[in-house]
Protein backbone atom coordinates (compact mmCIF):
# COMPACT_ATOMS: atom_id res chain seq x y z
CA UNK A 1 0.00 0.00 0.00
CA UNK A 2 1.17 3.17 -0.88
CA UNK A 3 0.33 6.18 1.03
CA UNK A 4 -0.60 9.49 -0.14
CA UNK A 5 1.51 12.27 0.78
CA UNK A 6 -1.06 15.14 0.63
CA UNK A 7 -1.09 15.99 4.22
CA UNK A 8 0.74 15.19 7.17
CA UNK A 9 -0.55 13.13 10.02
CA UNK A 10 0.27 14.17 13.39
CA UNK A 11 0.13 12.11 16.23
CA UNK A 12 -0.17 13.35 19.82
CA UNK A 13 0.42 11.46 22.85
CA UNK A 14 1.49 12.41 26.83
CA UNK A 15 4.09 10.34 28.99
CA UNK A 16 2.10 10.92 32.22
CA UNK A 17 1.42 6.84 31.16
CA UNK A 18 3.11 4.25 29.47
CA UNK A 19 -0.63 3.63 28.75
CA UNK A 20 -1.01 6.61 26.81
CA UNK A 21 2.10 6.81 25.23
CA UNK A 22 2.65 3.21 24.20
CA UNK A 23 -0.28 2.82 22.01
CA UNK A 24 0.51 6.56 20.26
CA UNK A 25 3.66 5.31 19.35
CA UNK A 26 2.27 1.68 18.05
CA UNK A 27 0.17 3.78 15.74
CA UNK A 28 3.07 5.73 14.86
CA UNK A 29 4.88 2.99 13.59
CA UNK A 30 2.49 1.25 11.83
CA UNK A 31 1.52 4.20 9.80
CA UNK A 32 4.81 4.96 8.98
CA UNK A 33 5.51 1.26 7.50
CA UNK A 34 2.65 1.87 5.50
CA UNK A 35 4.54 5.46 4.09
CA UNK A 36 2.55 8.14 5.79
CA UNK A 37 4.34 11.29 6.47
CA UNK A 38 3.57 10.96 10.58
CA UNK A 39 5.02 12.53 13.45
CA UNK A 40 4.48 12.23 16.81
CA UNK A 41 4.69 14.66 19.58
CA UNK A 42 4.71 14.13 23.55
CA UNK A 43 3.37 17.30 25.37
CA UNK A 44 5.91 17.04 28.70
CA UNK A 45 8.64 17.72 26.57
CA UNK A 46 7.31 21.27 25.86
CA UNK A 47 7.00 21.93 29.81
CA UNK A 48 9.38 24.49 31.07
CA UNK A 49 12.49 23.29 33.26
CA UNK A 50 10.67 23.94 36.06
CA UNK A 51 7.72 22.05 35.65
CA UNK A 52 9.82 19.37 34.14
CA UNK A 53 11.33 18.70 37.79
CA UNK A 54 7.96 18.50 39.43
CA UNK A 55 6.70 15.83 36.92
CA UNK A 56 10.04 13.86 37.49
CA UNK A 57 9.15 14.64 41.48
CA UNK A 58 6.11 13.84 40.87
CA UNK A 59 6.89 10.25 39.60
CA UNK A 60 8.86 9.15 42.07
CA UNK A 61 6.50 10.66 44.61
CA UNK A 62 3.83 8.07 43.14
CA UNK A 63 5.92 5.33 42.78
CA UNK A 64 6.62 5.64 46.81
CA UNK A 65 3.09 5.71 47.41
CA UNK A 66 0.17 4.45 45.73
CA UNK A 67 -2.29 6.10 47.40
CA UNK A 68 -1.29 10.20 46.01
CA UNK A 69 -2.19 8.60 42.67
CA UNK A 70 -5.66 7.95 43.91
CA UNK A 71 -5.71 11.35 44.92
CA UNK A 72 -4.25 13.03 41.61
CA UNK A 73 -6.99 10.46 39.69
CA UNK A 74 -9.41 12.76 40.90
CA UNK A 75 -8.34 16.06 39.61
CA UNK A 76 -8.48 17.40 36.55
CA UNK A 77 -5.48 17.59 34.98
CA UNK A 78 -5.04 20.89 33.13
CA UNK A 79 -1.16 21.82 31.50
CA UNK A 80 -1.48 24.79 30.10
CA UNK A 81 0.65 26.33 32.74
CA UNK A 82 3.34 24.19 32.74
CA UNK A 83 4.04 24.50 29.09
CA UNK A 84 6.90 27.04 28.27
CA UNK A 85 5.65 30.00 25.58
CA UNK A 86 8.41 29.70 23.86
CA UNK A 87 8.59 25.78 23.26
CA UNK A 88 5.13 26.07 22.18
CA UNK A 89 5.20 28.85 19.43
CA UNK A 90 8.24 26.54 17.97
CA UNK A 91 6.02 23.50 17.88
CA UNK A 92 2.61 25.20 16.21
CA UNK A 93 5.66 26.80 13.69
CA UNK A 94 6.74 23.44 12.92
CA UNK A 95 3.19 22.31 11.85
CA UNK A 96 2.42 24.94 9.90
CA UNK A 97 5.84 24.27 8.25
CA UNK A 98 4.70 20.30 7.90
CA UNK A 99 1.53 21.59 6.63
CA UNK A 100 0.00 19.64 9.23
CA UNK A 101 -4.04 18.51 8.54
CA UNK A 102 -4.80 15.20 10.55
CA UNK A 103 -4.09 15.22 14.23
CA UNK A 104 -4.85 11.97 16.01
CA UNK A 105 -4.59 13.11 19.84
CA UNK A 106 -4.27 10.13 22.53
CA UNK A 107 -4.08 13.04 25.13
CA UNK A 108 -6.74 15.45 26.31
CA UNK A 109 -3.90 17.38 27.54
CA UNK A 110 -3.32 18.90 23.75
CA UNK A 111 -6.97 19.86 23.51
CA UNK A 112 -5.98 23.49 24.62
CA UNK A 113 -2.86 23.79 22.57
CA UNK A 114 -4.50 22.69 19.43
CA UNK A 115 -7.44 25.05 19.91
CA UNK A 116 -4.75 27.87 19.75
CA UNK A 117 -3.82 26.21 16.15
CA UNK A 118 -7.24 25.65 14.48
CA UNK A 119 -7.35 29.47 15.21
CA UNK A 120 -4.77 30.09 12.15
CA UNK A 121 -5.55 26.69 10.79
CA UNK A 122 -9.55 26.19 10.86
CA UNK A 123 -9.51 23.25 8.14
CA UNK A 124 -7.98 20.67 10.17
CA UNK A 125 -8.85 17.57 11.07
CA UNK A 126 -8.94 16.17 14.87
CA UNK A 127 -9.53 13.14 15.77
CA UNK A 128 -9.57 11.65 19.30
CA UNK A 129 -8.07 8.32 20.56
CA UNK A 130 -8.83 7.50 24.24
CA UNK A 131 -6.98 4.58 25.76
CA UNK A 132 -9.45 3.96 28.86
CA UNK A 133 -12.64 3.65 28.63
CA UNK A 134 -14.10 6.28 30.55
CA UNK A 135 -13.26 9.68 30.13
CA UNK A 136 -10.27 10.24 32.84
CA UNK A 137 -9.02 13.69 34.36
CA UNK A 138 -6.70 14.12 31.77
CA UNK A 139 -9.06 14.54 29.53
CA UNK A 140 -11.05 17.30 31.59
CA UNK A 141 -11.11 19.88 28.37
CA UNK A 142 -12.98 17.37 26.12
CA UNK A 143 -16.21 19.12 27.20
CA UNK A 144 -14.75 22.60 26.87
CA UNK A 145 -13.65 21.59 22.99
CA UNK A 146 -15.62 19.34 22.09
CA UNK A 147 -16.69 20.77 18.94
CA UNK A 148 -13.11 20.43 17.56
CA UNK A 149 -13.64 16.72 17.08
CA UNK A 150 -14.02 15.12 14.45
CA UNK A 151 -13.93 11.52 15.10
CA UNK A 152 -13.39 9.56 18.08
CA UNK A 153 -11.32 6.71 17.69
CA UNK A 154 -11.27 5.33 21.32
CA UNK A 155 -10.53 1.93 21.85
CA UNK A 156 -12.75 0.60 25.02
CA UNK A 157 -16.62 1.91 26.12
CA UNK A 158 -17.43 1.42 29.36
CA UNK A 159 -21.49 2.49 28.65
CA UNK A 160 -22.20 0.27 25.78
CA UNK A 161 -19.96 -2.58 27.04
CA UNK A 162 -18.07 -2.55 23.77
CA UNK A 163 -14.55 -2.88 22.55
CA UNK A 164 -14.27 -0.72 19.14
CA UNK A 165 -10.87 -1.32 17.91
CA UNK A 166 -7.96 -3.35 18.46
CA UNK A 167 -4.48 -2.71 17.46
CA UNK A 168 -3.22 -5.91 15.36
CA UNK A 169 0.72 -6.00 15.39
CA UNK A 170 2.32 -8.89 13.27
CA UNK A 171 5.63 -9.12 15.23
CA UNK A 172 3.56 -9.94 18.38
CA UNK A 173 2.10 -13.90 17.60
CA UNK A 174 0.42 -14.90 20.69
CA UNK A 175 1.34 -18.68 21.74
CA UNK A 176 -1.70 -20.78 21.60
CA UNK A 177 -3.11 -20.99 25.23
CA UNK A 178 -2.72 -24.88 24.96
CA UNK A 179 0.94 -24.58 24.34
CA UNK A 180 1.57 -22.01 27.26
CA UNK A 181 3.66 -23.20 30.59
CA UNK A 182 1.94 -22.56 33.34
CA UNK A 183 3.13 -18.88 33.91
CA UNK A 184 1.53 -15.60 34.46
CA UNK A 185 2.83 -12.19 34.15
CA UNK A 186 2.75 -9.68 36.38
CA UNK A 187 3.65 -6.29 36.48
CA UNK A 188 2.79 -2.25 38.16
CA UNK A 189 2.32 -0.66 34.84
CA UNK A 190 4.67 1.74 33.34
CA UNK A 191 5.66 3.33 36.45
CA UNK A 192 5.54 0.53 38.56
CA UNK A 193 2.74 1.25 40.94
CA UNK A 194 1.88 -0.29 44.26
CA UNK A 195 2.70 -3.46 46.21
CA UNK A 196 2.18 -6.04 43.33
CA UNK A 197 5.59 -7.63 44.03
CA UNK A 198 4.05 -9.15 47.20
CA UNK A 199 1.35 -10.76 45.68
CA UNK A 200 4.05 -13.21 44.06
CA UNK A 201 3.14 -15.87 46.65
CA UNK A 202 -0.23 -16.40 45.57
CA UNK A 203 0.91 -18.22 42.22
CA UNK A 204 4.62 -19.37 43.01
CA UNK A 205 3.49 -23.20 44.22
CA UNK A 206 1.11 -23.40 40.96
CA UNK A 207 2.48 -21.65 38.53
CA UNK A 208 5.57 -19.99 37.21
CA UNK A 209 5.79 -16.18 37.61
CA UNK A 210 7.04 -13.71 35.19
CA UNK A 211 7.82 -10.78 37.14
CA UNK A 212 8.23 -7.25 35.36
CA UNK A 213 9.64 -4.81 37.88
CA UNK A 214 12.24 -1.78 37.17
CA UNK A 215 14.54 -2.62 39.95
CA UNK A 216 15.54 -5.89 41.40
CA UNK A 217 13.20 -6.17 44.60
CA UNK A 218 13.70 -8.17 47.73
CA UNK A 219 12.22 -11.40 47.60
CA UNK A 220 12.89 -14.93 46.80
CA UNK A 221 13.21 -15.71 43.31
CA UNK A 222 12.23 -19.40 43.12
CA UNK A 223 10.24 -19.88 40.45
CA UNK A 224 10.22 -16.56 39.28
CA UNK A 225 11.67 -14.62 36.37
CA UNK A 226 12.74 -10.99 36.44
CA UNK A 227 12.41 -8.87 33.61
CA UNK A 228 12.80 -5.00 32.96
CA UNK A 229 12.74 -2.00 30.37
CA UNK A 230 16.20 -0.92 29.95
CA UNK A 231 17.15 1.22 33.28
CA UNK A 232 17.08 4.79 33.39
CA UNK A 233 14.93 4.71 29.93
CA UNK A 234 13.10 8.01 29.87
CA UNK A 235 10.87 9.00 27.22
CA UNK A 236 10.90 12.66 27.72
CA UNK A 237 14.29 12.22 26.23
CA UNK A 238 14.33 9.27 24.36
CA UNK A 239 12.54 7.86 21.55
CA UNK A 240 11.13 5.02 20.37
CA UNK A 241 10.88 1.63 22.50
CA UNK A 242 12.84 0.63 25.69
CA UNK A 243 15.23 -2.25 24.99
CA UNK A 244 13.94 -5.09 27.49
CA UNK A 245 15.21 -8.26 28.38
CA UNK A 246 15.39 -11.01 31.38
CA UNK A 247 17.28 -10.17 34.82
CA UNK A 248 20.07 -12.55 36.14
CA UNK A 249 20.67 -13.50 39.17
CA UNK A 250 23.41 -10.98 39.73
CA UNK A 251 20.85 -7.88 38.40
CA UNK A 252 22.61 -7.83 34.73
CA UNK A 253 19.56 -7.77 32.41
CA UNK A 254 20.13 -9.30 28.93
CA UNK A 255 18.48 -6.72 26.67
CA UNK A 256 16.76 -6.76 23.14
CA UNK A 257 15.78 -4.22 21.02
CA UNK A 258 12.24 -3.84 20.06
CA UNK A 259 10.94 -1.15 16.82
CA UNK A 260 7.55 -2.22 16.80
CA UNK A 261 5.99 -2.92 20.00
CA UNK A 262 7.42 -2.69 23.51
CA UNK A 263 8.81 -5.72 24.62
CA UNK A 264 6.69 -7.00 27.45
CA UNK A 265 4.10 -8.59 25.19
CA UNK A 266 6.40 -11.43 24.27
CA UNK A 267 6.15 -12.41 27.37
CA UNK A 268 2.61 -11.48 28.13
CA UNK A 269 1.94 -13.89 24.86
CA UNK A 270 3.40 -16.75 26.24
CA UNK A 271 1.53 -16.72 29.88
CA UNK A 272 -1.76 -18.06 30.65
CA UNK A 273 -2.46 -14.95 32.69
CA UNK A 274 -1.35 -11.15 33.18
CA UNK A 275 -1.74 -9.81 36.64
CA UNK A 276 -1.93 -6.22 37.07
CA UNK A 277 -3.84 -3.18 38.26
CA UNK A 278 -6.30 -2.15 34.99
CA UNK A 279 -4.70 0.47 33.04
CA UNK A 280 -5.88 1.34 29.22
CA UNK A 281 -2.63 -0.47 27.83
CA UNK A 282 -2.71 -3.36 29.90
CA UNK A 283 -6.72 -3.90 28.56
CA UNK A 284 -5.15 -3.76 25.03
CA UNK A 285 -2.10 -5.93 26.09
CA UNK A 286 -4.69 -8.62 26.92
CA UNK A 287 -6.56 -7.85 23.54
CA UNK A 288 -3.51 -8.17 21.54
CA UNK A 289 -2.33 -10.98 23.23
CA UNK A 290 -5.11 -12.89 24.27
CA UNK A 291 -4.19 -13.33 27.60
CA UNK A 292 -6.94 -12.95 30.33
CA UNK A 293 -6.15 -10.61 33.14
CA UNK A 294 -6.53 -10.66 36.98
CA UNK A 295 -7.02 -7.76 38.39
CA UNK A 296 -4.77 -6.14 41.12
CA UNK A 297 -6.21 -2.83 43.06
CA UNK A 298 -7.55 -0.59 40.57
CA UNK A 299 -6.15 3.18 40.85
CA UNK A 300 -8.68 5.84 39.79
CA UNK A 301 -12.23 5.90 38.35
CA UNK A 302 -10.99 4.85 34.89
CA UNK A 303 -9.15 1.98 36.34
CA UNK A 304 -12.57 0.72 38.11
CA UNK A 305 -14.61 1.35 34.38
CA UNK A 306 -11.99 -0.53 32.82
CA UNK A 307 -12.19 -3.23 34.71
CA UNK A 308 -16.04 -3.48 35.14
CA UNK A 309 -15.72 -4.06 30.83
CA UNK A 310 -13.19 -6.59 31.19
CA UNK A 311 -15.60 -8.38 33.75
CA UNK A 312 -18.90 -7.89 31.67
CA UNK A 313 -17.53 -9.18 28.79
CA UNK A 314 -15.74 -12.47 30.70
CA UNK A 315 -12.21 -11.32 29.91
CA UNK A 316 -10.63 -11.18 33.02
CA UNK A 317 -11.92 -11.02 37.23
CA UNK A 318 -10.39 -9.31 40.43
CA UNK A 319 -7.49 -11.00 41.60
CA UNK A 320 -9.39 -12.42 45.19
CA UNK A 321 -12.20 -13.78 43.29
CA UNK A 322 -9.91 -15.87 41.31
CA UNK A 323 -7.55 -17.08 44.43
CA UNK A 324 -11.52 -18.36 46.06
CA UNK A 325 -12.48 -20.51 43.04
CA UNK A 326 -11.70 -23.57 42.87
CA UNK A 327 -11.82 -24.13 39.14
CA UNK A 328 -8.80 -21.68 38.65
CA UNK A 329 -7.18 -22.92 35.34
CA UNK A 330 -11.05 -23.55 33.97
CA UNK A 331 -11.65 -19.78 34.68
CA UNK A 332 -9.06 -19.12 32.54
CA UNK A 333 -9.34 -21.09 29.72
CA UNK A 334 -13.21 -19.83 29.50
CA UNK A 335 -11.80 -16.15 29.66
CA UNK A 336 -9.17 -16.75 26.90
CA UNK A 337 -12.07 -18.15 24.71
CA UNK A 338 -13.99 -15.30 24.90
CA UNK A 339 -10.99 -13.25 24.04
CA UNK A 340 -10.20 -15.07 21.27
CA UNK A 341 -13.88 -14.84 19.96
CA UNK A 342 -13.86 -10.97 20.73
CA UNK A 343 -10.48 -9.98 19.17
CA UNK A 344 -11.50 -12.35 16.06
CA UNK A 345 -14.31 -10.17 15.60
CA UNK A 346 -13.17 -6.30 16.33
CA UNK A 347 -12.21 -4.03 13.64
CA UNK A 348 -8.54 -3.35 13.39
CA UNK A 349 -7.54 0.13 14.60
CA UNK A 350 -5.16 0.87 11.79
CA UNK A 351 -7.31 -0.55 9.01
CA UNK A 352 -10.43 1.91 10.19
CA UNK A 353 -7.90 5.01 10.71
CA UNK A 354 -6.43 4.72 7.39
CA UNK A 355 -9.92 4.56 5.37
CA UNK A 356 -11.14 7.58 6.92
CA UNK A 357 -7.97 9.09 5.93
CA UNK A 358 -8.28 7.63 2.53
CA UNK A 359 -11.81 8.91 2.11
CA UNK A 360 -11.07 12.27 2.88
CA UNK A 361 -8.34 12.38 0.52
CA UNK A 362 -10.73 11.25 -1.92
CA UNK A 363 -13.65 13.53 -0.92
CA UNK A 364 -11.01 16.32 -1.39
CA UNK A 365 -9.85 15.45 -4.49
CA UNK A 366 -13.46 15.65 -5.76
CA UNK A 367 -13.88 18.90 -4.49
Amino acid sequence: MTASKAHTITILTSVIGYGIYFPALIVYEQLKALNYDVHIYSIERYFTEEATTAFEDTKKAFQKDVRLVQIASRIPVKYTQKLSNEKTEALLQEWANNVSTHFLCFSGLWLDTLETYTKQHPSCTIDICRVDSAVSATWEALKRHHDLIANDFSFFNAQTNEINYVLHIPEVQPLPYSERADAVAMHGGGWDLGEFTKMTNHFTNAYHVNLIVNAAPKLSTENITLYANQPNWNPLYDDGFPSFGRMESDSTLLLQDYQKHPGILTVLAQSKAIVSKPGGMTLMDSLITETPLLFLKTVGKNEQSNQQLWEQLQLGMSLPNWLQSEQKATLLQEMQTNLLAIKAKTPCFITAYTNLIANLDTHATQK
